[in-house]
């Protein structure tokens, strides 16, 4: 039977009086020279008395096997050299040097100082009792290793079926964003090409009044040279003919204000088309900073779903996580809320200046 942890005895410890008290080396010192020799002790505790040092101390060892192996080579050292157990109780006359052993049942039930700090600090155990508690250690870790390996695969497929579930939604989301996108370019550039070919319309729609008015002009001028030629034979028809030169006037100095207008009207047109191309621009990028935040979103929810399955293993890490998934999550949801109201309020005035550029439309048709 051993104490168990395991623990040496060292003892025939130098001592000297000093102010009415036994003194002698410290355990530190003690343990230093044990270390030196490779027997590797975790400390040595000297043992007290009323009057001071009692010339004893033990030595603590680790508590699994390796510091059983330095504790029996600690005793073989000492024995070897005849300063072992047998040696101490045997010989009358001391030598001034160290005698140690192993701590075992005889020394865990003796009387004093040592027996009283081995029954305090330590049990009596022999060494098919130790092999025989490692074995149920070792077969109950791993029975707890193998449920919680189970445990843990199990949590990793749902984890793995929720992840292809967020992918999934995730890939149709992008479809669709995709689809949007194109439908709405195509729409757009459909709107750009009516307008284009609109004002074409509406271009060559003028060019045809205004050589037709040029041509009445320069038939006009024509005839009144003709008339001048006859002005003596018929001055009515001059006074006709300075008429229609007064109204071919009118009519030319009207062409001129069309004109004018014309051009004040096509330019803008240009700058309101440069506008509603702007306000197209702005619509496509917020339409990819909603898509941006919706599969933010979804992202978001998907990883507090999956760690929603992970609570319940009380991981501190994971829950303070979840929260600020959580904080994250509804910051996101208000951008996007705001995103929709900034636009809706870019829808409206799109429609606006579209109704603005339909009058202008009409007005040049005029």
């Amino acid at each position: 039977m051993f104490v168990h942890p395991w623990k040496g005895i060292i003892a025939n410890i130098p001592t000297t009086l000093q102010d009415g008290k036994y003194v002698g080396e410290s355990g530190r010192k003690l343990r230093e020279d044990l270390a030196k020799k490779g027997f590797n002790p975790l400390k040595v505790q000297p043992l007290w008395n009323r009057h001071g040092h009692s010339g004893y101390a033990i030595v603590e060892f680790n508590k699994e096997w390796d510091g059983f192996n330095n504790a029996i080579m600690f005793e073989k050292s000492f024995e070897l050299d005849h300063y072992g157990k047998k040696d101490y109780y045997s010989s009358r006359r001391k030598k001034d040097k160290l005698y140690a052993w192993v701590a075992r049942e005889d020394d865990y039930y003796s009387g004093g100082l040592i027996g009283e700090y081995l029954r305090k600090n330590g049990d009596l155990k022999t060494v098919s009792s130790k092999e025989a508690e490692d074995r149920r250690k070792t077969s109950k870790l791993l029975t707890t290793l193998n449920n919680t390996l189970e445990t843990k695969n199990q949590r990793l497929q749902e984890m793995q079926n929720k992840f292809n579930e967020v992918s999934s939604s995730m890939s149709t989301l992008m479809w669709q964003k995709d689809d949007m996108i194109r439908a709405y370019n195509e729409e757009c550039k459909k709107m750009q090409e009516n307008a284009h070919n609109h004002f074409k319309q509406i271009s060559l729609e003028h060019e045809r009044n205004a050589k037709c008015i040029l041509d009445q002009k320069r038939e006009l001028e024509q005839r009144e040279k003709e008339l001048l030629q006859r002005e003596a034979q018929n001055e009515n028809e001059t006074k006709k003919l300075q008429h229609e030169k007064m109204i071919n006037e009118r009519a030319a100095l009207e062409q001129k204000r069309a004109d004018e207008t014309m051009f004040k009207l096509a330019e803008e047109h240009k700058r309101d088309k440069e506008k509603l191309h702007r306000e197209i621009i702005k619509l496509e990028k917020q339409l990819d900073t909603r898509q941006g935040l919706e599969l933010e979103i979804q992202r978001l929810r998907g990883t507090l779903q999956v760690m929603e399955h992970m609570k319940g293993d009380g991981d501190v890490d994971t829950k303070k996580r979840m929260v600020v998934i959580q904080d994250e999550l509804k910051e996101k949801e208000e951008e996007l809320e705001d995103l929709e109201d900034l636009n809706q309020a870019l829808i409206i005035k799109e429609r606006k200046s579209n109704d603005e550029l339909q009058d202008a439309r009409k007005e040049l048709i005029t």
